[in-house]
């Protein structure tokens, strides 16, 4: 019964964000990533509670903007439900007859993940400092995320989840206005097709606070590849 309560609290969280909000665009996308992971066991034993991660996104929209995402990050297992990252990301923006746009991004994430049943609960709360490579400007967001997944029992290797995640600018910037900015909802499929290699495939449905134009209603096709050292 819990669970149940929880899952609707995602869903109904997702929801409630958009339905308050001034004239919205709906446009179509679709992202491609390629997730490296790994550990540093080979370094030292002393290290197995450090995590690497490197990954590389590429996203096209139908109003012709290309995405480009590099980010590494490093975390530390604090015990068995809780990590804590630092990483680095580099965003890279062509958006049609615009000036190209870069952005370089630090960012700190404390992760939580709960096993209650059969399901996955994680959270992850993000901080992150981003910086215009242009203006020089500097923009403070964070990110809440909440999660449920579940292996399906029909097919091995396979799971479901779903998922909602909210982005809080913190001062006022070019980047946009101070406070609510976006809201993302994902819900998809992971398989393990081996124990190195894994893969998914979701629908995220991403909603944009715009503080000019009328608001964004983003509706991705998204696909992973996930390969584990």
């Amino acid at each position: 019964m819990k669970l149940k309560k929880i899952t609707l609290g995602i869903l109904l969280l997702a929801q409630s964000v958009p339905s308050f909000a001034a004239p919205t665009t709906d446009i179509y996308g679709i992202w491609g990533s390629v997730a490296l992971q790994g550990d540093f066991k080979l370094v030292s034993p002393s290290l197995n509670k450090f995590q690497w991660q490197a990954v590389y996104q590429n996203g096209n929209r139908e109003d012709s903007l290309k995405e480009y995402v590099f980010f590494g990050q490093v975390a530390y297992q604090l015990n068995t439900n809780a990590s804590f990252g630092l990483g680095y990301l580099h965003n890279s923006l062509q958006p049609l007859n615009k000036p190209f746009y870069q952005e370089s991004r630090t960012y700190q994430d404390f992760v939580w993940n709960q096993t209650v049943e059969d399901f996955i609960f994680t959270s992850r709360t993000r901080m992150e400092e981003r910086i215009n490579q242009t203006s020089g400007d500097v923009g403070y967001r964070m990110k809440q995320l909440v999660q449920i997944s579940h292996a399906l029992p029909f097919f091995d290797g396979l799971s479901g989840y779903v998922n909602n995640e909210i982005y809080f600018h913190l001062n006022q910037t070019n980047f946009g206005k101070q406070g609510f900015s976006e809201n993302r909802v994902s819900v998809g499929l992971s398989y393990q097709f081996t124990p190195k290699i894994g893969g998914d495939l979701s629908y995220l449905e991403q909603y944009i606070d715009r503080r000019t134009d009328d608001n964004l209603l983003i509706n991705n096709l998204q696909m992973n590849v996930r390969y584990r050292f």
